[in-house]
């Protein structure tokens, strides 16, 4: 065991050297719109497009699939209010992404070929590949669309974390998180072990040292904390008290307290107190047949109130066994596993303040800098719907193309 451990320290450390490579750093000329460049090898497949510098409140959607004219997807630029594309960023298979809370680099990754994949680092303002490696073994979806992020920038900005599923023995999954260090651009020698997590899933990472994971496959929740080098110092297991097969549709921590707030599969909620480990029902209780598919869904600016996607449809027969395959390798969530529905909850009483009821299913959604707009992607449908907040409704749809995922707000 120890020397398949240091065998793997070893092969994760001979990436995060290699990463570093490759640099090439851009100046804005102060126009908003710039030349968009690319450093590395000819093998590249992310290439920045028509790049315009975004503002605050224009979107970064995910999408795998863009069209039959381009092999791999794309990251759109989207100007929401306008509903116009104002740039892309051409990536290969399996794509996925990351915000630097600043909002100056967008972390890109990629697959290249077999178990590779192109991380690059992305000037924004500049509209510049500023930075360029690979990364193996990163831990990616075999379905058509990614349930969620397995990447994220920890809340000073100082770290990204990159999920890792390397098999050991070769038919046991083997995950870990591995840490880009953003000021030096290079990995972290420490990597943080999850043992057979399954396609872990962040529910808090306000700074470099901790950070909190979701185990869909062992139906537990990590509290982590890491030194500087990203060693690990605590990786304490909290095991659910539910069964696996109700799932978790989303986890978030609650400003102001220790407490993070879990929504089951089935629509109830429990709190649990990150230092005593203690669990706590709430006034939001299990509302069958409704289902919470497993998503990154938004929280208010404030953390006051969330938006949870509910999926009102279900195969009766397979029904036990909805979140029980979200566990299994690899991070598959069927494309028919939409939402209808949003249920509005208030975070502090878990009371519901409202339902939002849109005109098509959706897949994932993320909210606006200032609340006041939610952004539901329609993949099927080509499709961004616009909510208003205040008026719990849909007021109109952006057509992209493509088949948007996931997105981010630029800050």
């Amino acid at each position: 065991m120890k020397t398949n451990l240091l065998s793997l320290v070893a092969s994760f450390l001979f990436v995060s050297f290699a990463f570093g490579a490759v640099a090439c750093f851009a100046q804005s000329d102060g126009q908003d719109h710039a030349p968009a460049q690319t450093t590395g090898s000819a093998r590249s497949n992310i290439q920045l497009e028509n790049w315009t510098k975004p503002q605050p409140g224009w979107l970064y959607v995910l999408d795998p699939k863009p069209g039959s004219g381009w092999p791999g997807g794309r990251i759109w630029l989207v100007e929401p209010e306008a509903g116009k594309v104002m740039g892309s960023i051409r990536t290969g298979d399996n794509a996925d992404f990351a915000l630097s809370p600043d909002g100056t680099r967008l972390y890109v990754a990629s697959t290249v070929e077999g178990d590779s994949s192109e991380m690059a680092v992305i000037d924004v303002v500049a509209g510049a590949v500023v930075k360029s490696g690979t990364v193996n073994s990163r831990a990616v979806t075999d379905a058509l669309l990614p349930p969620f992020s397995t990447m994220a920038v920890s809340g000073d900005g100082l770290a990204l974390r990159v999920l890792i599923d390397t098999p050991d023995p070769p038919d046991k999954d083997a995950f870990m998180f591995g840490t880009f260090d953003t000021n030096t651009g290079e990995f972290l020698s420490g990597i943080v072990h999850l043992g057979n997590c399954g396609p872990g899933r962040f529910i808090s990472y306000p700074a470099a040292d901790h950070f909190d994971v979701f185990c869909p496959r062992t139906n537990r929740i990590r509290l982590i904390q890491v030194d500087g080098d990203s060693h690990e110092i605590r990786n304490v297991d909290v095991v659910l008290p539910w069964e696996r097969r109700d799932g978790v549709g989303e986890a978030i921590a609650i400003p102001g307290s220790q407490d993070i707030a879990i929504v089951r599969g089935d629509g109830g909620v429990v709190t649990m107190n990150a230092k005593t480990h203690d669990f706590e029902k709430t006034a939001a209780n299990s509302d069958l047949p409704n289902r919470i598919p497993p998503a990154a869904w938004p929280t208010s600016p404030d953390g006051s109130r969330v938006y949870l996607g509910h999926h009102n449809e279900y195969d009766k027969h397979n029904d036990n066994r909805f979140y029980l395959d979200y566990g299994r390798a690899p991070n598959i969530r069927p494309t028919n596993a939409t939402a209808d529905e949003f249920r509005v909850f208030d975070t502090s009483t878990w009371k519901k303040i409202g339902t939002i009821r849109t005109k098509m299913p959706f897949w994932s959604a993320v909210i606006g800098n200032d609340g006041k707009m939610l952004y539901a992607m329609v993949p099927q449908k080509h499709s961004i719907l616009v909510i208003d907040t205040a008026k719990m409704r849909q007021i109109r749809v952006l057509k992209i193309g493509g088949m948007p995922a996931l997105a981010l707000v630029a800050p």
